[in-house]
């Protein structure tokens, strides 16, 4: 089987490469890029002109839901997700239940992520960082790394006990193993549900203090830097915990950090009414984190754009403002959102778009992905995307079984197309059937 993504804009940080140009795809490996390809016994030509052609994306941070919240999500429904979103890739968090804690449920995770009715999606496994995520006995994580985590994390239960995370930080050096943390002083944010400040005061709510993010970032920054642990800060959302990042990454601290497009676009007078779709951890901030925000990813303080993808079941969502979940869907919005947001407006170039979605993350988690490189990857995993389209995200037109997004509604520009892991997985529905042609017809 022999597949031409022709006449595209190729965008591969990987290789600095952005031409008009065309990939060749046979037997799911990438033989062939360039301006100049073989054009003879092809069996499907796609037409990707006006389109972009890049290395499939990455996300970091994502929830499953299984085992234990099938009713959620399940790695069927979140796989599928991925796949319209054009990810080829995602990391799996391990706060399920039970938590990612064994190597058994490794094994069930990857084994469930290849069965037939999922997305065709690879599923990297993120073990959990202490047995049951209670922040106290560190796992087996040898153990783990032998069963297939690329990174172990405290998600959604941060480990408060600096010794502990001195201690897991240690190990994890001796593994070679990225730790990936969660960064709140519970202390501080115990019962809180939106960012401290006026709005929650106006609303009368219980606020969320930037110095529970900043005081666990700080911490864990040092101690990355004294023990040489990879230390991967999820979700920054204040214009503090950036300039930590930057003063560690100043210092020598082997420190990098994702953001969510919740927090550069949103602020917490979105709230508004007791809008539980803008229930999130950290909480939305403010527009100077936001404008703070934007300029550490143009200069590369924050390395990789992350969905932190966290689905919950409609009847949860629809409650009282203190009673709902903390979180929201994002797997199908990143790339309309990203690109509207940051691309469009001038903050960040294609080819560094496609970096901090898809090179980037990939290099930090050492996944084999985030390249056009022939070879490079187990097969060929690409993201064709229509940078100009506009549409409308509309949570009940998705993959994903949760419907809890503050994108709902909203007008974005840039969709993805078509998505391959080996061969075509997803094919979007705004894409013109025309663009597709047997090599009969050329």
């Amino acid at each position: 089987m022999r597949t031409l993504l022709h006449n595209g804009r190729i965008l591969d940080p990987s290789q600095d490469l952005d031409i008009i140009g065309s990939v060749l795809i046979e037997d799911d490996q990438i033989v062939a890029l360039g301006e100049q390809v073989p054009m003879e016994d092809l069996d499907d030509i796609y037409d990707c002109s006006g389109l972009w052609i890049a290395p499939g994306l990455v996300d970091p941070h994502v929830h499953l839901r299984e085992p234990g919240d099938e009713h959620k999500e399940t790695i069927a429904t979140g796989t599928q997700a991925a796949a319209a979103g054009g990810f080829t890739t995602i990391c799996c968090m391990p706060n399920t239940r039970p938590p990612l804690d064994t190597p058994a449920l490794i094994d069930f995770l990857l084994d469930r992520s290849a069965s037939p009715d999922a997305g065709g999606v690879f599923v990297a496994p993120v073990g959990a960082l202490t047995v049951g995520m209670k922040g106290e006995q560190l796992a087996d994580l040898a153990a783990l790394k032998h069963a297939g985590i690329v990174a172990a994390s405290d998600e959604g239960f941060p480990i408060q006990s600096s010794l502990v995370m001195s201690q897991a930080m240690q190990f994890c050096v001796q593994l070679d193993l990225p730790i990936m943390a969660h960064c709140e002083d519970l202390s501080l944010s115990k019962g809180g549900s939106m960012n401290e400040g006026a709005v929650s005061a106006m609303l009368g709510l219980k606020g969320i203090p930037r110095s529970a993010e900043e005081i666990a970032v700080m911490r864990n920054c040092l101690l990355s830097l004294h023990t040489g642990c990879h230390l991967h800060i999820m979700r920054v959302s204040t214009w503090g915990a950036v300039e930590m990042v930057r003063q560690a990454k100043y210092l020598g601290a082997p420190v990098t950090c994702e953001v969510c497009p919740q927090h550069f676009v949103f602020t917490d007078e979105s709230v508004g009414e007791f809008d539980t779709n803008f229930k999130m951890l950290p909480p939305l901030r403010t527009q100077v984190d936001i404008d703070l925000i934007l300029e550490a990813l143009a200069d590369n303080t924050i390395d990789c754009i992350a969905s932190d993808h966290s689905p919950h079941a409609s009847h949860e969502v629809q409650a009282a403002f203190e009673e709902a979940p903390f979180g929201t869907v994002g797997l199908e919005s990143v790339v309309g959102v990203t690109l509207t947001h940051l691309t469009h407006r001038g903050i960040l170039s294609p080819l560094e778009t496609i970096r901090k979605l898809s090179t980037t993350p990939a290099q930090l988690l050492r996944l084999g992905a985030g390249t056009l490189k022939p070879d490079e990857t187990p097969v060929a995993t690409i993201t064709v995307i229509d940078p100009n389209l506009e549409w409308t995200y509309d949570v009940n037109k998705t993959f994903t079984k949760g419907k809890n997004s503050p994108f709902h509604g909203m007008q974005l520009k840039g969709k993805t197309m078509l998505t391959f892991s080996g061969s075509e997985i997803y094919r979007d529905r705004y894409f013109n059937e025309s663009r597709l042609r047997m090599s009969s017809l050329v």
